[in-house]
């Protein structure tokens, strides 16, 4: 017996509604190296602590968390750090996003380029040309100078960064030998385990393109809301970065390790290990998967 269900119809129609997108909301559709921006939020020319390297380029544009982590950074290095040149920011987004021109990713408005805090060999900071390759000793030589890296203010960018509650950091490019100089630098001297732990993991050579000797690359993560509305990211996922929990990183100490660069940094300052590892909390048994592509 055939039976007619009227409201079966209806019923399958609203399941397939999603709901409706607030006016002005900033969304960014897809991944990085693939997808678009609506609505995307400006980084202004300057502010403080901070100027865009490319005022006249229109390529400033970005999500909320992405710009708020950028100005929220610079600021806190500069009330740090109170003389010596600002942060200069590189490339962002182009206001819809899209493919980008210098870049193979910066398309969704979660990427940008912040260049490093150096100093002259003096120790007095300075701001020579912003592209400079830095090797593993810390130095970029220049037509009759040299110049060092600031592993003090670069250090301080990176933990402002990364234990930024609202920044959602996913990875800072670098090369690995500005990062074992970065993380060698804050074994002596951050009073935090959980920013030493978490910039092992996040502070990442990408696996193809260059090096990243000249600048951090930043990238930000999608947030539940962001997800919903069809933002794309890649495994790894932080433990610190988690929805249900978000801050809750009790584990980041088991889970989040670079075991190797951690018992190098240790027997560097010849400390002994096994006691400053228990002192600090950190396991030197786990070690993540850098798996990140540029």
């Amino acid at each position: 017996m055939l039976r007619v269900f009227p409201f079966a119809g209806i019923i399958v129609i609203c399941s397939c509604v999603t709901e409706p997108v607030p006016a002005g909301q900033t969304i960014s559709v897809g991944t990085a190296d693939y997808g678009y921006l609506r609505d995307a939020v400006g980084l202004a020319d300057r502010g403080e602590g901070y100027r865009r390297l490319r005022p006249q380029d229109r390529t400033q544009y970005g999500t909320e968390t992405l710009v708020g982590a950028i100005e929220r950074a610079a600021r806190e290095v500069a009330h740090a750090f109170p003389t010596g040149p600002p942060l200069r920011v590189g490339d962002l987004s182009s206001h819809l996003g899209g493919s980008h021109e210098r870049h193979r990713t910066h398309r969704t408005g979660r990427d940008a380029d912040l260049l490093f805090f150096a100093r002259d060999v003096g120790g007095l900071t300075t701001s020579p040309d912003p592209w400079l390759r830095f090797d593993r000793f810390g130095f970029a030589i220049l037509p009759g100078e040299s110049v060092r890296f600031d592993e003090a203010r670069n250090w301080h960018l990176v933990r402002s960064l990364l234990m930024d509650d609202e920044a959602r950091v996913k990875w800072l490019f670098c090369s690995n030998e500005l990062k074992v100089r970065l993380l060698r630098y804050a074994a002596r001297h951050e009073r935090s385990p959980q920013a030493l732990v978490r910039a092992t993991w996040v502070l990442h050579q990408p696996s193809r393109g260059e090096p990243h000797d000249d600048h951090f690359h930043l990238r930000v993560g999608c947030g539940p809301k962001e997800r919903h509305l069809g933002c794309r990211e890649q495994a790894p996922h932080w433990p610190w970065l988690s929805d249900p929990a978000r801050k809750e990183d009790s584990r980041a100490s088991v889970a989040a390790n670079d075991a190797g660069i951690l018992r190098w940094l240790f027997a560097e300052e010849h400390l002994d290990q096994g006691s400053d590892i228990a002192r600090l909390g950190l396991d030197t048994a786990a070690k993540p998967s850098s798996i990140a592509r540029h």
